[in-house]
């Protein structure tokens, strides 16, 4: 049952996904210069959690000194 359900919402979804995806490349002049631009936000936002999580780990430990 519950299967049945998941599997109908994503078959829903489907076509809103795509047409999402459609409208966001209809933005770039062609497909690669969409992957360089998700590839460098991805690696911009690795960046951002990294710096986040080592200003956390310093600040605690600062104050466990």
């Amino acid at each position: 049952m519950v299967l049945t359900v998941l599997r109908s919402m994503t078959e829903l979804l489907l076509p809103v996904k795509q047409d999402e995806k459609a409208k966001a490349e209809k933005g770039f002049a062609n497909r690669d210069a969409m992957k360089r631009y998700l590839k460098l936000t991805n690696e911009l936002n690795k960046k951002v959690k990294r710096k986040r999580a080592k200003k956390l780990i310093q600040q605690s430990q600062r104050e466990a000194a």
